[in-house]
């Protein structure tokens, strides 16, 4: 397992992993049922679109699952670690065709490996971390966007159509919660259950307060205003980047895509050591989010004399948006005080290392787990760089 990019097993003194508990093979069989269920819903959206004649949706929901797929399979093919099943360097299995991590087998191949054969869940996760915040996320702004300008109350056809967004979007929400959570469990030799849960409700909130408002607001701003608003804050997070100076420029480049709708590093990382430092992220988050409220507020008045079916679809939207924000501020406090006291280096290298075990060392609340000290190269120095986001 040593030459797996990614998250890397973390090693006690007597340099073998930690083997994996019960709860976190539970963890992965759920994991994967999200994924099976956000990756077809996904699909079957697109579909939908199809079936409508809705080619501007369909493109976008369309190119958010080609370019995720595409940097996942040549993440595996070119970069992404040991084949499937490939135990202590038994030779099981050997790694799959590019055509076939395109079609996501190897998520599944690491999922039975991880189940089956005890493997450790670090590969697996990295995928799934993948496809959270490429395809989960902004499929998420996608689908909610139709759901404000097309998909309104008023017909059979659109009612199911609405159904199936909103189911769909909320797949989204906990697939993204999910994969930020286990990151942040992975890259951490000690962590609590609860704290796991904490981040993934934490993070579901977050992509769902972004993903909302900026629906609301294109959709009261079409045709104009989602693209601008996407490119405004891209432009906001490449500054904050190159002001921060903890990345290269280049990987900066592919870096502040996600960070348009989600802070994708762990919170226990070191402020120096995230490309955008998650004080100045979600001040400028609260900033945009007062920003775009304003003008929502203002064209409503504007508008007041739309169509109850449209008004009745905006307004679900707008009381998503509303309460995830407020989820958000009453879950990130607490959050943050507990990634505080346990902040670590990103550039731990082994967790044999003396001083290096002390940030994770309360046995009262924190339980085995099987943490790591590795994470996503993130174009620091010479590390390898990720694939671009």
């Amino acid at each position: 397992m040593a030459g797996r990019d990614g998250f890397q097993p973390c090693l006690m003194d007597t340099g073998a992993p930690v083997p994996m508990p019960n709860w976190e093979r539970h963890l992965v069989i759920v994991t994967l049922a999200v994924h099976v269920m956000d990756v077809g819903l996904d699909l079957c959206v697109a579909v939908l679109f199809v079936a409508h004649a809705q080619w501007i949706f369909f493109l976008g929901a369309a190119g958010v699952i080609f370019w995720a797929w595409l940097v996942s399979s040549l993440y595996i093919s070119f970069g992404g670690g040991a084949p499937a099943g490939d135990i202590d360097n038994d030779g099981m299995a050997e790694r799959p065709s590019f055509l076939l991590n395109f079609a996501q087998v190897q998520i599944f191949a690491e999922a039975y490996r991880c189940i089956f054969y005890n493997g450790d869940t670090d590969y697996f996760h990295t995928l799934r971390l993948m496809e959270a915040i490429l395809e989960s996320a902004p499929n998420s702004l996608v689908q909610l966007y139709a759901l404000v300008i097309w998909a309104v109350p008023g017909g059979i056809l659109l009612e199911n159509a609405a159904s199936l967004l909103r189911l769909s979007v909320f797949c989204s929400f906990v697939s993204v919660g999910l994969g930020l959570a286990m990151w942040e469990q992975k890259v951490q030799f000690r962590t609590s259950s609860g704290y796991v849960a904490a981040v993934a409700i934490m993070r579901a909130f977050e992509i769902a307060a972004r993903s909302a408002t900026l629906a609301v607001f294109s959709g009261l701003t079409h045709p104009y205003g989602f693209f601008w608003s996407l490119a405004a804050d891209y432009c906001i997070m490449l500054f904050l980047i190159v002001r921060h100076q903890s990345v290269q420029f280049t990987y900066g480049l592919c870096v502040a895509l996600p960070l348009v709708l989600v802070s994708v590093e762990p919170l226990v990382w070191r402020r120096e050591d995230h490309a955008v430092p998650k004080d100045s992220y979600y001040l400028v988050r609260v900033a945009e989010f007062v920003v775009m409220w304003t003008v929502i507020i203002h064209k409503q008045v504007a508008t007041a004399e739309q169509e109850e079916a449209s008004e009745t679809s905006v307004l679900g939207c707008e009381a998503l948006a509303l309460f995830s924000m407020l989820g958000l501020f009453v879950t990130l406090p607490f959050v943050w005080r507990i990634a505080r006291q346990h902040e670590l280096c990103r550039d731990v290298a082994d967790w044999s290392e003396e001083g290096a075990k002390e940030a994770m060392n309360n046995d009262a609340l924190y339980s085995e787990s099987d943490g790591s000290s590795g994470e996503f190269d993130r174009g620091h120095g010479d590390n390898d760089e990720l694939p671009p986001e």
